[in-house]
């Protein structure tokens, strides 16, 4: 009989270092990011009901949460267990990413069967001109329907986000550079741009740097 490794019994395999990170910070955070917010009431609903606010019309398809971030970094490793999270909540979520997957879902159809809007911002999150603008759409929503918006930050100082400063400020002009080169155009975007960071920057959020 053979004595070796063969015979140790099969180790578990441990996840990595990082990603194992980011699901303990979004475990140990989930009863903070909602309990710490007004939004809190709205997942207070019977557990029988998995999406609580869907629209009357059962072809229709209706999230609870819409997730906005920056697929540029880690942050979209985040959003991946604050998804699964949300998932064993049973709280119905849809993401940005999958918005731009073919879904022929517009993101006002979203957001007029969605209760909740969570902008995660990240370090790289002004790299990204899509985000930029589905935050603005998000915000505008907000001032014409009541929409709720509940900012997360994540590896982000809140303050850089409300004044557009640091690394992040810098990101965000670099993108209106790189996407529109006319200078009137350009610049009504920017203005655009920074009063709806301003806005959203200023709500009740979630600082992910405090759960650390």
């Amino acid at each position: 009989v053979s004595i070796g490794p063969a015979n140790e019994p099969e180790k578990k395999k441990e996840k990595p270092k990082e990603e194992g990170e980011k699901e303990e910070l979004v475990d140990s955070s989930m009863s903070s990011l909602f309990s710490s917010s007004p939004s809190s009431s709205l997942f207070s609903s019977s557990p029988s009901s998995p999406s609580s606010f869907s629209s009357s019309s059962d072809s229709r398809v209706t999230h609870d949460v819409f997730i906005n971030f920056s697929p540029n970094d880690d942050s979209k490793i985040f959003v991946y267990h604050l998804d699964v999270a949300l998932a064993k909540a049973r709280i119905e979520s849809c993401t940005d990413y999958q918005l731009h997957m073919g879904t022929e879902l517009e993101l006002e159809e979203i957001l007029e069967d969605t209760h909740i809007s969570i902008l995660v911002f990240s370090q790289n999150y002004t790299e990204s001109s899509s985000c930029l603008n589905e935050m603005q759409q998000i915000m505008e929503y907000r001032r014409t329907h009541g929409h709720m918006v509940m900012p997360v930050f994540y590896d982000v100082d809140p303050s850089d986000v409300r004044h557009q400063r640091g690394a992040f400020g810098k990101n965000l002009q670099a993108t209106a550079e790189r996407r529109y080169l006319d200078r009137k155009l350009r610049e009504n975007m920017l203005l655009s741009w920074k009063s709806a960071l301003t806005q959203a920057a200023s709500l009740v959020g979630w600082d992910a740097t405090n759960y650390r």
